[in-house]
Formats: structure tokens, C-alpha cells, sequence
């Protein structure tokens, strides 16, 4: 393969845009999540011990393995290879599309890579772009008819994320072919063998320590107000510019449907399997996401099937415009948490307001992409303050630090050392009072009393407790 040839060129630039693109944004921790630095975490408590130790249930094997090998590497390093499958991400979906004959492959490989939710996940250590480019590879082999290699790809994707198995459904819908059952059987079990081959292997270190009663999803506090439900699959995802696209776009196609037009974008009459199997995707990891709707990135798995069905209900001018509003939406109306520890910086222009007893900030001129690593950099700040004072305390002192466990042990594993100090993550009564049997006093971060109680259902930190 000759990747100067002009024909490799567009794959070449889109990879290199995206990858480039996330660089300025690499160096801020392992990421705003308190999953991503339990990442850091698991990975490094398994270098040092020899033993898979997994961020959360169900684990995400493929992805924690690589980084305990590459523990002390750095986050640049983690977050670096976010962004480089973000790339491979990218370039794939553009190769699918071309693969349909669709017309503007190039814009909405651009456009699916600057959605906010897409563009944020892809500069910092989390699972949800690893996911999508091994999802998206598999498609492509898919197209191709290459199933062994579906299955591989599709194993790797369980690997990183156990839902991605739902996969499996929309990719028989393309392939099956209704005048040849055998033939079916055999696609199935060519995709599902290595697959689960695949899955298999990756899960053994956690099925080796916990049996099948890993197989849980990973689920702590009581279900959130729908308010943040919606936000984080709406706004959360696409941004206000793409969502206020989204809607435009959506009324356009509610109000040309009778000329029934669709599919003009494809050189080719697109097979209505891959429609059907595209809204059975999306249909699938909502129900997925509506179980658990603690992240935006849940939805990311869906955001290619998303652009595919619309480049098939739209016309030119009118997926153009969308494109170009999903790209700029990571830039500019940004709507985050004004929190002075955990919130995002703003600017003069923002308004504020609150939403479920939060105080919230749109800032016109500021996207999500330049919230969220501000909100990184606020949030590592006030994390090396607190190592600080750690340092100095002379009692026997237990903090209970809620979401900012992983982060707070991640930062101090270079040089932090006081023995009189045990940091928990959350600590039920029993364990409380065994620590107040032995002379230590208990305190508490700021908010983590509330959901200290919550993830015990009970009502008594904020009595035996005090904040730090």
C-alpha cells in the first residue's frame, strides 16, 4: 500500500487533524473523571502488584492491561492514546462512509470528530473512543465481508466496553441476506467465534479472580433528576450549537417528507439494512444509557449511526450546515458548573442560573472543549492543595474524599507519605465508628457528607463526621 498515493490523501489529513487537534489538551491529569484516574489507579496498582486490578465493574481489560503497562509513562502518554484512537476513529468512519458512496465522507468524518462529548473524551483516559474505533473497524470489515476479522475487532471493542456486545445485533441485520440461511449461520458464528474468543481472553484476569460475579454493571448512588438525564444526553453530547442544529434538521426532514428524496447523498441506493440497523443501534445504547445515565460518553457509540442516518435524510446544503455546527459547537456556548473546585472557569459575558440546586454558567464565547479542561486544570489545582495539607496534619485523622479518591491518590504517589492519615473513598457507619473506637476523628471534602450517606443509605456522616 502506498500511503502517498493521492487517493489515501483525505484519510491522511482527517487522521491528522483530529490527532493534532487534541494535543493542546493532553497534559491536564488523566482527565475531569473520577473514572479516568481510577484508570491511572488500576494501573498502577497492577504494575506494582503483578495482579489485574480492575477501575470498576464490569472492567474495561483491554484498555486498563496496555496502561499498566505503560504506567510511568505519564499522562500524556494515556491521553495520547486517546486521541490517537479518536483518530483511528475518525478515519474508519470516513472509510465506511465511502465505502456507501456517500458524498461528503470527509466533512462528516470531521463533524463526528469534533462533537463535544467526542472532541472532550478523546483528551483524556477513558475507555469511550477506544471503544468506538474498535466498533467502527469492525463495521468497516463488515462492509468488506470480512467477518473473521469483525469478530476480532468487535471482541476487542467487549474488551474495552462489555456493552458493546449489543453490536452484534445490527451487524446480523446487515449481513443477513434472506435467500440463504446456511449462508447466514455461517457469518454468525465467523463473527461470533473470535469475538468471543476475543472477549473471553481479555475478561480471564478478572473471571480468574472473581468468577461471572464481575458481570456488574457499575451503579452507586440513587438514580439522578431527569434534568441531568437529559442534559447529559442532549447538551452533554452534541453542544448548544449542534443541538439547535439537530432540531433545525430534524423539522427539515418532518417537513420534506412527502417529497421523499432521501438517500441522495449516496451515489448508490443505500440497503435499508444499514438503516434499519443504524436506528437499532441508537434505539439500543439509549436503553443502555437510560439504565445507568451517569455520562455524556455512553452516548458516543451511537454518534456515527446519528450522522449516517441523517446524511440519508438530508440533502447537501442542509448536512453541510450540520456538519459545520457539530464542529463548531466543541468551540464556542459553553454551559458547565461554576463550582470553584470542580466547575469551569468563565467568561464576563456568561450568565448564570441554577438547575437542580446547581449553579450554572452559559458562556457564549467559550466551548465545552475549553470548559472542560479548565475544569481539569481547577480541579488538579485544588487536589496538590489538599496534598498539602495532608502533609501537615499530627492527628489521627480518616478523610472520606468521595469522587476525589482516585485523583488524590494518583497525584500524591510520587512523594506524599503521612501515616496518621487514612484517605477512604466513602466509609459506611460501622467502619466509622470502628475508627472513632480507635481514637481517630473523621472528616469529610466538601459535598462528600451528602453522597457519603447516599452510598450507604443512611443519615450520619454529617454526625460523626466533620468537614475538612
Amino acid at each position: 500500500m502506498n500511503f502517498f498515493d493521492r487517493k489515501y490523501l483525505p484519510f491522511i489529513i482527517i487522521f491528522a487533524v483530529v490527532f493534532i487537534s487534541r494535543l493542546p489538551f493532553l497534559s491536564a491529569g488523566y482527565g475531569v473523571e473520577e473514572d479516568s484516574w481510577g484508570i491511572a489507579l488500576a494501573a498502577f496498582h497492577t504494575k506494582l502488584s503483578g495482579v489485574y486490578e480492575p477501575s470498576r465493574f464490569p472492567g474495561h481489560p483491554v484498555q486498563e492491561l496496555v496502561f499498566s503497562v505503560l504506567w510511568g509513562c505519564g499522562p500524556i502518554i494515556f491521553n495520547g492514546l486517546c486521541a490517537f484512537f479518536s483518530a483511528v476513529a475518525a478515519v474508519f468512519f470516513s472509510l465506511i462512509l465511502k465505502q456507501l458512496k456517500f458524498q461528503h465522507f470527509f466533512i462528516a468524518a470531521l463533524a463526528f470528530a469534533f462533537i463535544p462529548v467526542f472532541y472532550i473524551s478523546s483528551t483524556y483516559t477513558i475507555d469511550f473512543v477506544w471503544t468506538a474505533a474498535f466498533i467502527l473497524i469492525a463495521f468497516y470489515f463488515l462492509l468488506k465481508e470480512q467477518f473473521l476479522i469483525v469478530g476480532v475487532f468487535l471482541g476487542l471493542a467487549i474488551g474495552c466496553r462489555v456493552t458493546s456486545g449489543a453490536m452484534l445485533l445490527p451487524f446480523m441485520i446487515i449481513s443477513w441476506k434472506q435467500e440463504n440461511i446456511k449462508a447466514n449461520v455461517i457469518r454468525f458464528i465467523k463473527i461470533v467465534a473470535p469475538m468471543t474468543v476475543i472477549a473471553v481472553i481479555s475478561f480471564s484476569p478478572i473471571i480468574k479472580q472473581f468468577g461471572l460475579s464481575f458481570f456488574m454493571y457499575y451503579d452507586q448512588f440513587p438514580y439522578p433528576p431527569m434534568t441531568k438525564v437529559i442534559y447529559k444526553m442532549t447538551l452533554g453530547v452534541f453542544g448548544c450549537i449542534g443541538l439547535l442544529a439537530i432540531a433545525i434538521c430534524k423539522g427539515w426532514i418532518i417537513l420534506n417528507r412527502k417529497k421523499g428524496n432521501f438517500g441522495a447523498l449516496f451515489q448508490y441506493k443505500l440497503d435499508k439494512k444499514i438503516i434499519v440497523a443504524s436506528y437499532v443501534t441508537v434505539v439500543l445504547f439509549i436503553i443502555s444509557y437510560f439504565r445507568l445515565p451517569q455520562k455524556s460518553g455512553y452516548m458516543i457509540s451511537i454518534l456515527p449511526f446519528v450522522i449516517l442516518l441523517f446524511g440519508y435524510f438530508l440533502n447537501s446544503r442542509m448536512f453541510k450546515f450540520l456538519c459545520l455546527a457539530f464542529i463548531f459547537s466543541s468551540f464556542v456556548c459553553s454551559i458547565n458548573l461554576t463550582d470553584r473546585l470542580r466547575g469551569a472557569m468563565y467568561s464576563n459575558y456568561s450568565v448564570l442560573f441554577k438547575v437542580s440546586g446547581q449553579e450554572i454558567f452559559f458562556d457564549p464565547i467559550s466551548g465545552p472543549v475549553f470548559s472542560d479542561y479548565s475544569k481539569r486544570l481547577q480541579k488538579m489545582k485544588y487536589t496538590k492543595e489538599l496534598i498539602e495539607q495532608f502533609k501537615v496534619i499530627n492527628s489521627k485523622t480518616v478523610l472520606i474524599t468521595g469522587w476525589w479518591y482516585n485523583e488524590i491518590l494518583v497525584t500524591a504517589i510520587p512523594d506524599y507519605s503521612n501515616n496518621i492519615v487514612i484517605i477512604e473513598s466513602y466509609i459506611n457507619s460501622e467502619k466509622m465508628n470502628q475508627y472513632i473506637s480507635k481514637d481517630y476523628v473523621i472528616k469529610y471534602l466538601p459535598e462528600q457528607n451528602i453522597y457519603n450517606d447516599q452510598m450507604f443509605k443512611m443519615d450520619v456522616t454529617e454526625k460523626i463526621a466533620s468537614s475538612f
